[in-house]
């Protein structure tokens, strides 16, 4: 698979372009240009969008249960949260059940930059992948959630579970 070697003195070297972890961070870079570049978005970044299109699907919403949805670690939501709900997109209400709790929910404005930005979202994803096969698309996808999945199932590290924004399954924020 990839090109590894052990030399006489027993260090061991491998090729940068085979290693899975340069590879995505390289693509992130080409995603974070394409989407940085888009007028299409409504001047959201692209973990602004992935909030208000959870939000669009699943409102109101915790943030904890917010942050899960879109892989944001405690910290980045709520700064995200703040910076959205200044710009009158999302409104934070406190739960009547659970007054521990805000419920971020999106403001009629939310719902309508989100609906504009959806395409704009679209068109960079399809920017991104315009060069592969829809099958090689197929197998790219379901081999990144693979990995996403499989190590936020073995994940009991908080530093790996806050990255990649999983409950810890305390209660909280």
């Amino acid at each position: 698979m990839a090109n590894e070697t052990q030399n006489n003195s027993g260090e061991f070297d491998f090729e940068l372009v085979d290693q899975v972890g340069y590879l995505i961070r390289v693509s992130q870079q080409v995603h974070f240009a394409l989407w940085n570049s888009s007028d299409d978005v409504g001047g959201l970044t692209s973990p602004q969008f992935a909030v208000l299109h959870n939000l669009a699907h699943n409102e109101p919403l915790d943030q904890t249960e917010l942050g899960g949805l879109a892989s944001l670690d405690r910290s980045t939501l709520a700064n995200i949260v703040t910076r959205l709900a200044e710009r009158g997109l999302v409104r934070r209400t406190r739960d009547t059940v659970d007054g521990r709790r805000n419920l971020v929910s999106l403001t009629p404005e939310g719902k309508a930059v989100h609906a504009g930005a959806v395409l704009g979202a679209y068109k960079i994803n399809e920017t991104l992948l315009t060069s592969m096969p829809e099958s090689d698309r197929k197998s790219l996808l379901r081999i990144l959630g693979t990995l996403i999945s499989k190590h936020r199932e073995a994940s009991t590290s908080n530093n790996v579970r806050n990255a990649l924004g999983v409950s810890s399954g305390r209660n909280g924020g």
